[in-house]
């Protein structure tokens, strides 16, 4: 996360790094498939509260190992190892940063542990994007502010699981669009500086307030935030989307893939903006392929059974939206 906020820098997003958990996968084949030059990679050991961290940067061309460490430190150090880690990359990688990307590297939202890993908990369930995850996504973020009431990151997590929840209303958007924007006017009176605060309150004016212009201001404020953020650019996309602007829209949605190549929303988004901007075969295309990144992945069922209504193919439409009403609901 630190260091997708060097311009210099192409990091994919955690939720395509995290695809690779628990897989068998070689460097070769992890570079491929996000498409990136280096892998980082490691291990973790705990004993007590002892932490020891192994950790090694790998060329994809031809797997030679360009820096590696080992920390042994204590759990309460673990955001220390991380800015350790995210400083010697780039020193590795040879990258000047400029000056607001030093204190960027450097930034700590919380000294608390366990608010951290609800949080990241959060982040996990916001992805799957199921009305069942989504709440829960919510009550992880709840409970990383009752740790640190500070934390900003939280309140902008929060912000996020409401807007998605009312924008698919699973929930009213009269009760969730207000706490939406609750959230994440807290998160920028933390952090003025936030961008997914910014990303989220810009998506709020869009799709509750119908502020266009002040929505705009919002989005392209986070992108000068942090350019790299591939969840500002996924809102951002789904503003052009309902403005007519597909070109722009599907722009937006191919920079959010860039950096987020193994997203199921982000590559499930792309096939919408197609069939939206009227190609039909492209976006038929682009939900199988996200369909078989994760047959279960209910958005991608319903925008392919949109994509199969427009071109008239009607019952292959009503297979795809049976299927998506009998996805379970985590």
């Amino acid at each position: 996360n630190s260091l997708s906020r060097i311009k210099d820098l192409r990091v994919p997003a955690r939720t395509s790094s995290f695809f690779f958990k628990d897989k068998k996968s070689d460097i070769q084949e992890i570079g491929r498939m996000l498409k990136v030059e280096n892998v980082l990679e490691g291990s973790v050991q705990v004993a007590g509260d002892m932490l020891r961290v192994t950790a090694e940067l790998i060329s994809v061309k031809d797997g030679y190992q360009l820096w590696s460490d080992k920390f042994d430190r204590k759990m309460e150090d673990v955001f220390a190892i991380q800015d350790d880690i995210a400083r010697e990359i780039v020193k590795a990688l040879k990258v000047k940063l400029l000056g607001e990307e030093e204190a960027q590297l450097g930034k700590k939202y919380t000294k608390n542990i366990e608010a951290y890993n609800l949080y990241l908990q959060g982040r996990f369930f916001w992805n799957k994007r199921t009305e069942q995850d989504l709440k829960k996504s919510a009550e992880y973020f709840r409970k990383a502010i009752e740790k640190d009431p500070g934390y900003a990151l939280a309140y902008a997590g929060l912000a996020d699981s409401y807007l998605i929840i009312g924008a698919w209303t699973f929930l009213s958007p009269n009760e969730s669009f207000p706490e939406a924007k609750k959230a994440a006017l807290k998160a920028l009176e933390i952090d003025p500086v936030l961008e997914e605060a910014h990303n989220a309150l810009a998506y709020i004016s869009y799709a509750y307030d119908w502020d266009w212009q002040i929505a705009e201001n919002g989005f392209k404020r986070a992108l000068e935030l942090n350019p790299n953020n591939a969840t500002v650019y996924l809102y951002y996309f789904d503003y052009l989307l309902y403005m007519g602007r597909f070109d722009e829209a599907l722009t937006n949605i191919k920079r959010a893939q860039e950096l987020d190549p193994l997203s199921l929303i982000i590559n499930a988004a792309l096939g919408r903006g197609y069939y939206n901007a009227g190609n039909r075969e492209k976006a038929i295309a682009q939900l199988q392929k996200t369909l078989e990144m994760d047959p279960g992945f209910r958005p991608a069922h319903v925008y392919l059974g949109d994509s199969y209504l427009r071109v008239g193919m009607y019952s292959k439409a009503l297979s795809e939206f049976k299927i998506a009403n009998e996805v379970p609901l985590s």
